[in-house]
């Protein structure tokens, strides 16, 4: 296939006409993203429970707060415990979320968090565009429109307005991840899909339950999408069940307090939520930081490159988001205006104040959320989303943690320590369906990827199997419940090592692999799985980037008849089979006797592996996660006789820095007073970029065409990044900046080989 050259938007936009373009556009929720009114344009038909100030004593307030925040949890719970789907119970994909009665977040749960904004954005659809009769109390309202609120069509959204009298007093709403909603492949992510119309169908809201009924007409016409109905009633009964329950919590709170005590309570929440924010993001200084990573094939077959680029630029107390930088929508690889939103505003309260528990609402005061529409990162209609959940939005997930780390990083030492680090890019779980032995259709969704592996972070490493951070409750399956409902033996799961990949001065929690026989099928289809040519999991301030994902699949194994002699199997190169050799993403056909093995990758390290304590470094060789092989190869520690050895220590990681500069290196210097550090080894010293003592231009300007650049294809950085698919991955190169002074890393960048330097780190006013 010829290839194309990868659009090099300027990495230098100029925020104001971007946010004029944005005004511009006509956010309708039908040929594009919708966005509300500014100011909000409601029916008034509706009457608004929209009281004055009422004083709450301290007891009062932190009663009702708790048990709004209680009621909130258990809505969720409820879903958990009733549902039927394995992804929704186990890996917890779902959300539940208390609302004003315009919309505004008082709670939010535990399970998905950039599920939040597509409750929102659906409740303000609801008031602007269904409320012309006006709203019933009580009735429930269903939607999984991707250009409304939904991520993708897989993620259903419930909600019920609650009134307290006439009176509109709140929204109490939840989501989940359907097992599968239609469309042409098993799990309704079409990966093969051109646009939306090749793809499940879309819900605008509609009532599910009006006059304390059940729609039946609405129920059966939903369940008739779906190639496993009997959950799909369930999920859906199990979703309105928990909306009936909660509704009676706050009701009985309202009976309680009163509505204008709770109501006033709900504002208060907002209102500290916004303090707390605002005086976290007034530590970081005027700038604009961006990140931008690439993926491979918007189709199957597709070996073109597309870019997704993210940028915050914080003027005062305002964080302006845009998508500028990435390429135009394409294939099936695009998320609407809704997905981006919900990141956007994910990566930014996770990382800045996760301690508020879900109490959000007011920090979304601060984010203006202004991207270019027609990207693949913000598609207008009919752009095929349907895979988004699976990929798409892991991508996105990842080049927004990493812009708002480097935010973060630019603020000192308080700011500095709250960065999470950038989930991985790619999870790789395995979607895919079929025939059981006794001829029953089963749905596969591997939630594996949720084991996860928390990046490397300014003071510590990440942890292994640590789980994500933006679905902070999720678990994933026992293998007996993977074996009991589905026609898979799972031969294994285990922890990688702590190699080149997500290597630093802090490393990140290794990934791991598992390894699955086929047992009990008729047939079936894996349609949804990852194997990477390059990796894009960056770190940060020099540290190494993430695993690569990887599939691997052999057909017509002797595993059985290994097992029959008791052989151990560690993995997928123990069995014999004819061995199909996989692209980047497509669908594989499996039988009995096939064996299947993906690695589910490490996400990146940060800062430089020199600058590890080689302490660490012994540490993980003596929990079996290194070799003195990799502590030399990657950290320049030396190990002998199970000890570390200093003097040699020394002379390797020198060595490795004269080799990065092509001369003798300087020692370190420590910065100026009053210096504002940025990272490890960049400061900012009376606005000017200034590492060990070399002044790197100034500070509103890119820093890295001043420091010395290595370039290095990736797949030769080490064993860890080499891969069968080269033409790929030889357009990668792994680009460090190095401090002119040390030749320590001051970053280290996934570029495109002979691509622009992207300007990442400006801090000034823009």
């Amino acid at each position: 296939m010829t290839l194309i050259d990868t659009r090099m938007a300027p990495d230098r936009v100029d925020r104001h006409s971007t946010e004029a373009a944005f005004r511009a556009v006509k956010w309708d929720g039908t040929a594009r993203g919708y966005v509300p009114s500014d100011p909000p344009e409601y029916s008034p038909a509706v009457r608004m429970h929209d009281p004055e100030p009422v004083d709450i004593d301290a007891v009062t307030y932190e009663v009702i707060r708790y048990a709004l925040m209680s009621a909130n949890l258990e809505h969720g719970d409820i879903i958990s415990r009733l549902s039927m789907s394995p992804v929704v119970m186990v890996a917890r994909d779902f959300q539940s979320t208390l609302m004003t009665e315009s919309g505004d977040l008082v709670y939010l749960g535990s399970g998905v968090q950039y599920f939040s904004n597509q409750h929102a954005l659906t409740v303000r659809y609801i008031l602007e565009h269904r409320s012309e009769d006006g709203l019933v109390d009580g009735d429930i309202w269903v939607s999984n429109d991707p250009y409304i609120g939904s991520a993708h069509q897989s993620d259903v959204t419930l909600l019920t307005p609650l009134f307290v009298g006439d009176e509109l007093f709140c929204w109490l709403s939840n989501s989940q991840h359907f097992a599968d909603v239609g469309g042409s492949m098993p799990g309704s992510g079409v990966l093969t899909a051109t646009d939306a119309f090749a793809e499940p169908m879309a819900w605008p809201p509609v009532r599910l339950v009006e006059g304390g009924r059940m729609r039946d007409d609405v129920e059966h016409l939903f369940a008739r999408q779906s190639r496993v109905p009997h959950l799909t009633r369930m999920d859906l009964r199990a979703a309105i069940g928990a909306i009936g329950a909660t509704r009676e919590k706050i009701s009985k709170l309202v009976d309680r307090y009163g509505a204008d005590v709770v109501k006033g309570v709900m504002r208060r929440l907002i209102d500290s939520g916004q303090k707390v924010f605002a005086e976290r993001i007034a530590k970081i200084p005027d700038g604009r930081w961006s990140h931008r990573i690439y993926t491979e094939g918007a189709l199957p077959g597709d070996k073109n490159l597309y870019a997704y680029q993210f940028n915050i630029t914080k003027k005062g107390d305002r964080l302006i988001i845009d998508n500028a930088g990435s390429d135009p929508q394409t294939g099936s690889i695009n998320m609407t205006y809704a997905g981006f939103a919900g990141i956007a505003e994910t990566v930014l309260t996770q990382q800045l104040i996760p301690d508020l528990a879900g109490a959000y609402g007011g920090a979304y005061r601060h984010i203006d959320v202004r991207p270019v529409p027609g990207l693949v990162s913000c598609a207008d209609f009919p752009a095929a989303v349907s895979p988004s959940g699976n990929q798409t939005v892991m991508i996105m997930l990842n080049v927004a943690a990493n812009a708002v780390c480097k935010m973060l990083a630019s603020g000192g030492d308080d700011t500095r320590q709250l960065s999470l680090g950038a989930p991985g890019s790619n999870m790789t779980s395995l979607i895919g369906g079929g025939l059981t032995a006794d001829g029953q259709q089963f749905i596969l969704q591997n939630t594996d990827g949720l084991f996860g592996s928390l990046a490397g972070r300014p003071t510590r490493d990440g942890v292994d199997a640590g789980g994500q951070w933006w679905i902070p409750d999720s678990e994933i399956e026992n293998i007996e419940q993977i074996e009991s409902g589905k026609p898979f033996v799972v031969l294994g799961r285990r922890l990688g090592k702590a190699g080149l990949d997500g290597s630093g001065r802090y490393r990140a929690g290794v990934g791991f692999r598992a390894t699955l026989l086929v047992r009990g099928m008729l047939g079936g289809q894996i349609v949804w799985y990852v194997n990477e040519s390059f990796s894009n999991g960056q770190g940060l301030f020099g540290g190494n980037p993430g695993s690569v994902a990887r599939a691997r699949v052999k057909h017509g194994t002797d595993t059985v008849e290994l097992m029959g002699r008791s052989q151990a199997i560690n993995g997928i190169d123990d069995v014999h089979g004819e061995e199909e050799i996989l692209p980047y993403k497509g669908m594989f056909s499996m039988a009995d006797g096939d064996v299947i093995e993906w690695t589910s990758p490490a996400a990146a390290g940060y800062g430089d592996p020199l600058l590890r304590d080689p302490e660490l470094v012994l540490a993980d060789i003596e929990d079996g996660l290194a070799t003195d092989e990799i502590a030399e190869r990657v950290f320049g520690v030396v190990i002998s006789d199970g000890r570390i050895d200093r003097a040699a220590t020394e002379r390797t990681r020198l060595g490795v820095r004269r080799e990065r500069l092509g001369r003798e290196p300087e020692p370190p210097v420590d910065a100026p007073e009053h210096a504002v550090q940025v990272g490890d080894v960049l400061h900012v010293v009376e606005g000017r970029w200034w590492s060990n003592g070399a002044d790197l231009g100034p500070a509103d300007e890119s820093y890295r065409p001043n420091a010395v650049i290595r370039e290095t294809r990736m797949r030769e950085t080490g064993p860890e990044f080499d891969v069968l698919d080269t033409e790929s991955a030889d357009r990668f190169v792994l680009r460090e900046y190095l401090c002119p002074v040390t030749g320590y890393r001051i970053d280290a960048e996934i570029a495109l080989a002979g691509g622009e330097l992207l300007e990442d780190v400006l801090i000034g006013r823009f």
